[in-house]
């Protein structure tokens, strides 16, 4: 179910968006639905991608949260300039633990 909301936005932002709905050829409230959508995921990639590096929660819960799999994080984090402290020793060690078994 859809819920109307009312919003203040200042005369410049209105105007972008009355251009941006020319362009795709879209109504000012669908325009504003997808750019609120967009924001959202945006903001939730962010918000996953932070609690991740500050090690609040796993790669796989981060990938969840902000609805992407885990190679699409991954991608996002090395965008957002993140490198990980995860070596070829580690990598080494895991291949030798789960060869072992």
């Amino acid at each position: 179910m859809n819920e109307a909301i009312g919003i203040r936005l200042n005369e410049e932002f209105l105007k972008k968006i009355e251009i941006l709905s020319k362009e795709e050829v879209l109504d000012r409230s669908s325009i504003l639905r997808k750019l609120v959508y967009i924001g959202y995921q945006d903001f939730i990639k962010k918000k996953s991608a932070q609690a991740y590096k500050e090690g609040k929660i796993t790669l796989s819960k981060a990938a969840h949260k902000a609805g992407l799999t885990i190679w699409e994080m991954e991608q996002y984090l090395v965008e957002q300039g993140f490198k990980s402290s995860y070596s070829i020793e580690d990598l080494n060690e895991e291949l030798k633990l789960m060869l072992s078994k």
